[in-house]
């Protein structure tokens, strides 16, 4: 009789520990069926499942796509080191390469293309600093093609400071609509001097220059103006302007109402675009970008970020 009732006993145990084992397995797979691996968007469910599932190889899908970041006039690796540092603390993405370019269009890197990485981070630097739009647009285009060639990169997103900003604009008005080239997702400007530095504009009122565009014209906001046709509708853009609430109207260096001059532009184009204006003392031109509010804007213009 104990003997029998000990063999039920055991093949009732037995039966219990098969359905739990069963129960577990179910419920991991729908755990990860939830989690989005087609999105290039950050959460802790997407960052927690790559690190602790780390032995699965990653599937093109989960590839988010690159972000360029391109310093201004006379600036340098360190331009945007300090927001590529804090983005890959906050986990956003990761550094994986230096790219610099030479006058003659010649392009080196430093640091490992990964594959695998989530919202790669690239550094774009121009070896020579103090050169015009025109040759540093034609440089990004180089950067996009060697990338293009050496890491079949097809997408990317550019960020740019001031003169980068500049020339990353005028890069997708004349080359950005090349099949051959990546394509450009988004867009950030960050303190670009779109009109340039003319006078004349001060009693305009921000309404008026959205609406009508700048009362004086530089050269380089006309020729913006003759090619704005030309800028890929599926480029969205996100215009980041300094406003430090003195006499200069600005953000110390670059007039607000140059840096908001190409909304009517992209607005009349029919080109998804948004501005925003960052106020206080560290919106000056040199602090835009080591500022955290502007991280939060790019962050989440890129990336979706919570």
């Amino acid at each position: 009789m104990r003997k029998s009732f000990l063999v039920s006993f055991l093949v009732i145990l037995f039966g219990f520990i098969s359905m739990g084992c069963g129960n577990e397995k179910i419920t991991e797979s729908v755990k990860e069926g939830q989690v989005p691996v087609a999105s290039n968007s950050i959460d802790t469910s997407e960052i927690s499942l790559s690190s602790s599932d780390s032995s699965e190889p990653l599937t093109p899908d989960k590839i988010a796509v690159p972000t360029l970041f391109i310093h201004g006039y006379k600036g340098s690796e360190g331009t945007f080191s300090g927001m590529v540092s804090r983005f890959e603390a906050l986990s956003f993405g990761k550094k994986v390469l230096t790219v610099t370019v030479q006058p003659d269009g010649s392009v080196s890197e430093t640091g490992e293309w990964q594959e695998q990485t989530n919202n790669p981070l690239i550094l774009v630097v121009f070896a020579d600093s103090k050169n015009n739009e025109w040759n540093q647009a034609d440089w990004i285009k180089a950067v996009l093609s060697y990338l293009n060639n050496m890491h079949q990169i097809d997408e990317v997103n550019l960020v740019g400071h001031s003169m980068g900003a500049v020339s990353s604009l005028r890069y997708l008005i004349t080359y950005g609509s090349e099949g051959s080239l990546p394509t450009v997702n988004r867009f950030v400007a960050i303190g670009a001097p779109f009109n340039d530095f003319v006078t004349g504009n001060e009693e305009q009122t921000l309404d008026e220059l959205n609406q009508n565009g700048p009362l004086v014209m530089s050269e380089r906001y006309r020729d913006f103006a003759a090619g704005i046709q030309n800028y890929p509708k599926e480029t969205t853009m996100l215009n980041i302007v300094g406003d430090i609430q003195d006499e200069s109207e600005g953000d110390g260096i670059v007039p607000i109402k140059s840096g908001l001059a190409i909304s009517h532009l992209m607005q009349t184009n029919g080109v998804e675009y948004r501005y925003e204006v960052i106020t206080g003392l560290k919106a000056y031109h040199s602090q835009l970008h080591e500022n955290t509010q502007v991280d939060a804007l790019v962050a989440d213009f890129l990336w979706d970020t919570p």
